[in-house]
């Protein structure tokens, strides 16, 4: 027939190859335009500097500073100066002296400058009230005067900070309080008084007087004096009922020192031999000194009323009275008075923490305006790892702790866009990564190659040949970029201590030195230094294999570790680089079981304030721990704890480390700084010749972010844990040049001024202790949203169970039944899973206990309190009873509630209820998981329907390759990738972080940045949904019933959704039973890289830390979602799938 169109079918299989080459091209094409639009622009020639502007910034890399013109904030005030404040106060309070009369006496010079007359507004507010005193009352007649280097500052703002967990939020109460006796300098010397008014020396330093300052206050307004230290002395120190300890630095000579009270402003301490030390430890320590006495003795287990400590002990869920009074003792106690800057007044269980303004800050200004400027304190928490990135990103006002030298570069080139400045401090811990060898290496019967590790590793000449052949100069180059110069750890050119000999023992590159030392050292071992195996590496003296392993852990990183191994094999010695998990770190290292490991030195310019590089001091000194320990324990002096440990190792007095001991204690007993050095210079000589430890180079400056116009913040200071940085520098005068503070921020300061939030456990009037600031309004306590989720699911069990009897639906009455057998085999199983690691939290608290020298009989009731509180030494099958709550359906009692009673129980590290722990980080680990879901949900069944219709489309397979890339890449890193790429960081910008309350601006800024989690965590399983939906409705569609339909011409649409669509979703609604402990959990590793405060970076904290009972309640309660997840997804397959409910029996 002339008018028949002639068709030409193409085979099936050419269409397939078509498709399948199409959906490559678009692939092809869609991942050229991504990288054409992320490639750097290479047209872009990097910026020009200046030679004024290179020579700026060498300069400010060049943290060199003269010690004999140091800098100082505190401004020395004569004593007829606080007589004249002082004669003013007294008429101040008789009514012979008024506000304005003071005003012009200032301005006429008839008072000091600084008297102290201005303070924040929110404080002026709240004395105009009448709720504090006026601001010369509460500062008092004898303030601390300071100078910040900017000059006078501007009251207002948050100082937003991170943290690397909760636990290092506490650097409050010393990092960023300062509320010491003395302080010292931003260089370090001179140590200036700071809460302490005057300090005499007598008996040529056997005795101190020191007089307080008159007039100081707690942050809730009683009175600070001599009583407070002895509280500290007779009821913290000498009471062994909260496990008092002597501490090692009230101890010279060996021999306990005596604190007695003088008169109400002075206390006298007393040692059997002059202390030379005695300024140096309290800068370090007398922050812990000053005890608010009349707060904690209600909580003392031997002072208090037994009845109160025995209501407060059920309140907390708490059986010991000691752990109780640790409880009320911790930072995050919000009713426990301070002497800090910022006070923390509101509980809370997860991040941001804040701290605000304590009313009572006992320092002013020149103007006599009251210190701090700064009204509010924020930390978030943040892993360690991303905390650069978010400093990169601006989060942070000032920051130097966690800030690396690794991400120099990164911090340098996004400071413009970050609105930061980058300065750099001299780091007093003088190396970053100092390699340990084991001098105390253990020897075992049963690893015959330790025997030939312990006499390597104890000879000085192994040492010395492993030190000379590092080329340190190519990793100088490749790690510091010429920033640092090859050194061993020493105290450093700008200390007093310096030692040009130790600081360049064996730094030079000399393989052939190396070599012949090496020979020396198995010729004397009866070995044969020519030998090799077969890789070419030398063997042990008995012709065995030999290895080495260097152990590092995540707080250093692997750093120039392969350098170094490299380089030792070409001298023939085998070291292997190992991460170790730091709890197994520390392990081996109390234990004295590894070969070589790395760690940072620690404030090593001052090497007789903290000496654990240059001779055993403690355990800290990590290439001779034993003998540390042994040291620390008293063993110098004959203590017999020293020789009853089963870590420490008595030192052998005709070894060198015996000599630097001497030398050390000698040096300690020197009041004046000169014989010091010249004392101590026996123990640095010693060091040059042995090398206890091997380092590369001296430390890189020490990097400070600051934001910019975050002013007052000295261009160089010393960095380093003994002086407590920041404190040291003045962090009272620091300000913004044009603070920020919402409505709602003010409002908080005020409020939590006024008044605290208490701490679970202290809720209510039967608590803790008023403050002088303010009545504490009742509080109910706070909703227990685990236990009442338990509790919930539980209840809904029972109520689904009674409904489907009702209505006589056997399919779902056979599933309930089995709940109950299928839970209790869950427990047993996660019971006995968590049990199943070696080593458990109480033997690796032994081991801190031991290893931090505590004394026998502390030591051993901290044990036993432990012990009866987690029950460790009942059988197994009673702490599995216990766990659960069996034994409440016998007693009803409330401390034998277990997970059947919604109760998790206590955390065995931090001894909080799991309940509160978790219950604040269930509902943003719901919100983000729920909107991942529905995320999932809203494209994946879409996308899989149109891929089903339109199948061997190009728009098909162009939709399955992104869904396999999808699959393919990483979450976190495509969290990084797209954190870089929108400039955003945690779930708020730094502008609405510092916003307590909810505007339409903050929703819109979270919006920002939540989007970037929903997306992360849902594109996998979007893609692997799209493949699920594909093709289970590919298999409906190819049904009898769906071409029985098309051939009765029923609509297409109605018939796509109408069945196949509805059919095609049964996988959807199986995996229910998943998502319901997603929505809990959330995705743990992109949470972090997030730093998002969710549920999963906490389950998985507590199983590096071995807290079980955390880890174990939490798998608990996610098996428990899981089961009732199943059971929801059966009784919607049941409504959706109508074979269902045939087969099942329905009728």
């Amino acid at each position: 027939m002339p008018n028949e169109r002639h068709t030409i079918r193409m085979p099936a299989w050419h269409a397939y190859v078509l498709g399948l080459l199409g959906g490559g091209v678009l692939l092809a094409l869609l991942l050229m335009v991504f990288a054409a639009f992320t490639r750097p622009d290479t047209s872009l020639q990097p910026k020009a500097y200046s030679s004024e502007e290179l020579a700026t910034a060498e300069k400010a890399r060049d943290v060199s500073f003269d010690p004999d013109t140091p800098q100082i904030l505190h401004v020395d005030v004569p004593d007829e100066a606080y007589a004249q404040v002082q004669s003013h106060l007294a008429a101040l309070s008789a009514g012979k002296a008024s506000a304005e009369k003071t005003v012009s006496m200032i301005a006429a010079g008839d008072l000091p400058a600084w008297f102290p007359h201005n303070e924040a507004p929110v404080l002026a507010e709240l004395v105009a009230e009448g709720h504090l005193p006026p601001v010369h009352e509460r500062v008092g007649p004898e303030p601390i005067v300071m100078r910040g280097v900017d000059g006078i500052g501007v009251y207002g703002g948050t100082w937003l900070r991170i943290g690397t967990s909760p636990n290092d939020v506490g650097v409050i109460t010393y990092r960023l309080s300062g509320a010491n006796l003395v302080r010292y300098s931003p260089l370090g010397y001179p140590i200036k008084l700071h809460l302490a008014r005057r300090i005499e020396k007598q008996d040529e330093g056997r005795v101190w007087l020191v007089t307080l300052r008159r007039g100081i206050r707690w942050s809730d307004g009683h009175s600070l004096d001599a009583d407070n230290i002895m509280y500290w002395w007779e009821h913290e120190v000498l009471d062994k009922a909260v496990g008092g300890k002597i501490p090692n630095w009230m101890m010279p000579g060996g021999k306990p020192g005596r604190v007695e009270k003088v008169d109400q402003y002075t206390v006298r301490f007393t040692f059997g031999v002059p202390d030379g030390l005695f300024m140096d430890h309290l800068a370090m320590y007398s922050n812990g000194m000053m005890q608010p006495a009349h707060y904690l003795r209600n909580y003392h287990p031997t002072l208090g009323d037994p009845a109160f400590l025995k209501q407060r002990l059920a309140a907390h869920g708490l059986k010991s009275p000691r752990s109780l009074y640790h409880r009320i003792r911790d930072f995050r106690n919000p009713d426990c008075p301070r002497l800090w800057p910022w006070v923390y007044r509101k509980h809370k269980n997860v991040p941001p923490q804040v701290f605000v303004r304590n009313p009572y800050y006992f320092v002013v200004d020149e103007q006599g305006d009251q210190l701090p400027y700064i009204d509010r304190v924020q930390f978030e928490v943040q892993d360690n790892k991303m905390l650069s990135l978010s400093a990169a990103n601006g989060l942070v006002s000032m920051q130097t702790r966690h800030m690396r030298f690794e991400n120099y570069t990164e911090l340098m080139s996004r400071r413009e866009q970050s609105g930061t400045r980058i300065l750099h401090w001299y780091p007093a811990c003088r190396s970053v990564y100092a390699i340990n060898p084991n001098l105390n290496r253990r020897v075992s019967p049963d690893e015959p190659e330790t025997k030939w590790k312990a006499a390597l590793l104890l000879d000085k000449r192994f040492r010395q040949a492993l030190s000379l052949a590092i080329d340190r100069a190519i990793i100088i180059e490749a790690e510091y970029h010429n920033l640092v110069e090859p050194a061993q750890v020493s105290p450093g050119p700008q200390s007093p201590f310096h030692s040009e000999k130790l600081h360049k023992a064996f730094t030079e590159f000399d393989p052939a030195r190396a070599n012949g030392l090496l020979d020396a050292v198995w010729a004397d071992l009866n070995g044969n230094p020519a030998q090799r195996d077969s890789e070419g590496f030398r063997v042990y003296p008995d012709g065995t294999r030999m290895v080495f392993y260097l152990d590092y852990c995540a707080f250093t990183g692997v750093g120039p570790a392969q350098f170094v191994v490299d380089d030792w094999a070409d001298v023939g010695v085998r070291v292997i680089p190992r991460e170790r998990a730091r709890t197994l770190f520390y392990r081996e290292k109390a234990a004295n079981n590894f070969d070589f490991n790395v760690w940072s030195s620690e404030s090593d310019y001052l090497p007789l304030v903290c000496p654990r590089y240059f001779l055993s001091f403690n355990g800290e000194s990590f290439y001779a721990g034993g003998w540390g320990r042994w040291y620390a324990l008293g063993g110098y002096y004959g203590a017999e704890q020293a020789t009853e440990s089963k870590l420490s190792i008595p030192v052998p007095k005709d070894h060198p480390m015996y000599e630097s001991l001497t030398a050390y204690e000698e040096a300690l007993q020197a009041v004046e700084l000169d014989d010091q050095v010249r004392l101590f210079q026996r123990a640095l000589d010693n060091t040059a010749e042995n090398l206890w430890s091997i380092n590369i180079s001296t430390a890189p400056p020490q990097l400070v972010v600051v934001k910019k116009g975050f002013r007052n913040v000295p261009e160089n200071a010393l960095y380093g844990v003994i002086f407590h940085t920041p404190a040291n520098a003045g962090i009272e005068s620091y300000f913004f040049e044009d603070p920020q503070d919402s409505p709602g921020a003010i409002r908080e300061t005020r409020e939590s001024i006024l008044r605290a939030v208490p701490m679970p456990g202290e809720e209510g009037d039967g608590g803790s202790v008023a403050s002088a600031t303010g009545e504490r309004p009742p509080t109910e306590p706070r909703s227990k949203v685990v236990g009442r989720l338990i509790r919930f699911a539980v209840l809904g069990i029972v109520v689904a169970l009674i409904l489907m009897v009702s209505v006589r639906h056997p399919f779902i009455a056979r599933r309930l039944v089995i709940m109950g057998p299928t839970l209790l085999i869950i427990s047993v199983c996660a019971f006995t899973i968590i049990q199943l690691p070696p080593g458990d939290f109480l033997t690796t608290r032994i081991m801190q206990l031991q290893e931090a020298g505590d004394n026998a009989e502390a030591e051993k009731q901290q044990l036993e309190e432990l012990k009866q509180m987690f029950y460790f030494e009942d059988p197994t099958i009673q702490r599995y009873f216990r766990w659960m709550g069996v034994y409440w359906f016998r007693s009803f009692d409330r401390a034998d509630k277990g997970l059947l009673q919604g109760n998790m129980g206590l955390s065995m590290e931090t001894l909080k209820s799991v309940n509160d722990m978790v219950g604040d980080r269930v509902l943003l680990t719901f919100l983000i998981s729920l909107g991942t879901i529905l995320f999932t949900w809203a494209v994946a069944i879409p996308i899989g329907i149109y891929s089903a219709v339109r199948q061997h489309s190009i728009s098909d397979y162009a939709l399955t390759a992104i869904g396999f890339l999808g699959m393919c890449i990483p979450p976190f890193l495509l969290a990084l990738i797209l954190m870089t790429i929108a400039n955003v960081s945690g779930l708020f910008s730094p502008d609405y972080a510092t916003q307590p309350e909810w505007t339409w601006g903050k929703v819109l800024d979270l919006l920002k940045h939540i989007w970037i989690p929903i997306a992360v965590m849902g594109v996998g399983g979007t893609a692997g949904m799209i493949r699920v939906m594909r093709a289970n409705l590919l298999d409906e569609l190819r049904k009898p019933y769906v071409t029985t339909a098309r051939a009765k011409g029923v609509r297409p649409m109605k018939l796509l959704f109408k069945y196949p669509v509805r059919m095609a979703l049964n996988p959807f609604i199986s995996g229910i039973g998943g998502l319901f402990p997603q929505l809990i959990s959330g995705g743990t590793i992109v949470a972090m890289v997030l730093a998002l405060p969710t549920v999963g970076p906490m389950m998985l904290a507590a199983l590096f830390s071995q807290d079980m009972n955390l880890a174990g309640s939490l798998l608990m309660v996610l098996s428990l979602l899981g089961v009732f997840g199943t059971l929801v997804s059966d009784l919607l397959l049941l409504w959706l799938d109508p074979r269902i409910r045939l087969q099942g029996g329905t009728r």
